[in-house]
């Protein structure tokens, strides 16, 4: 997969890099309606990452990055998976321990949900 990123800001080692989010619905009539459609205008429209710099880049430049499928894959099912897991296990030792009390099967479930869910945006750069 190829994405064009905009270069926002050049410092001695790094540069900022701005990629413009398309949401493939964006011209659906029904846009107001589906939840996909409803979600992207809650959030901006780019996101700037931080990449090593690359030789006579400059601000203003468009670049091409590529990502592997394989490692697109890794990344999806590591950001998908893994916090539906953290989900479900979470609950499922909490009913272990406490079979009686659906509040804190829940709680623990949730809470394991959320420190996973930190733990992805942490250590996945």
């Amino acid at each position: 997969m190829k994405e064009d990123f905009q270069v926002v800001e050049i410092t001695h080692d790094s540069m900022i890099i701005k990629s413009n989010r398309e949401v493939g619905c964006s011209s659906c009539s029904s846009k107001n309606a589906c939840g996909t459609g409803v979600l992207s205008e809650l959030f901006s429209s780019f996101s700037l990452f931080k990449k090593p710099l690359q030789n006579g880049v400059k601000a203003g430049d468009m670049i091409t990055l590529e990502i592997s499928s394989k490692e697109l894959f890794l990344r999806a099912s590591q950001l998908y998976l893994m916090p539906l897991l953290a989900l479900f296990v979470g609950a499922s030792i909490s009913n272990i321990f406490f079979p009686a009390n659906d509040v804190i099967q829940t709680f623990v479930g949730l809470s394991s949900l959320f420190v996973v869910l930190l733990f992805l945006k942490l250590s996945l750069k």
